[in-house]
C-alpha cells in the first residue's frame, strides 16, 4: 500500500463546471471521499447514507451520492462519500472506473493495460 497526491476534477455531471482539487490517492481506500461542502456547492446531492469503518475502527454514517470525476484526461461517474472539510481522497473504486492504476513507486497514475480479446 502507498499513497500520493493527484489533481482531481469533480462536477455534478449535468453540465456544471468541474472544480479542481488535489486529492490523496490511497491504494488502501475503497471509496472517493470529498468535502460535503464542496459537493453541495457543485450541486451534487446525496441519495443514501451508509455506515463506514474509519481508520481508527470507529463506525460513522456518511451521505453518499454520484459525481462526475475527472483525472488524467479521463472522466467517469462514481459514487462519492460526503466527507468532512479538508478530506480529499481518491479511492480504488473510482480508479477502476477510470481504468487507472496507481504507480506508488513513481507516484503517478498510469492507464490500465488494454485488453485484447
Amino acid at each position: 500500500m502507498g499513497s500520493f497526491t493527484t489533481r482531481l476534477g469533480v462536477s455534478d455531471g449535468n453540465g456544471g463546471a468541474a472544480e479542481w482539487v488535489v486529492a490523496q490517492v490511497d491504494t488502501g481506500a475503497v471509496h472517493t471521499v470529498l468535502p460535503a461542502s464542496l459537493l453541495h456547492l457543485l450541486g451534487v446531492t446525496p441519495d443514501e447514507e451508509r455506515e463506514f469503518v474509519l481508520g481508527d475502527r470507529s463506525v460513522r454514517t456518511f451521505p453518499v451520492g454520484e459525481a462526475r470525476i475527472h483525472v488524467e484526461g479521463r472522466e467517469a461517474y462514481s459514487r462519492v462519500v460526503f466527507g468532512v472539510d479538508g478530506k480529499y481522497l481518491l479511492g480504488a473504486t473510482t480508479l477502476q472506473m477510470l481504468d487507472l492504476i496507481p504507480d506508488t513507486t513513481n507516484e503517478k497514475l498510469i492507464p490500465a493495460p488494454e485488453l485484447t480479446i
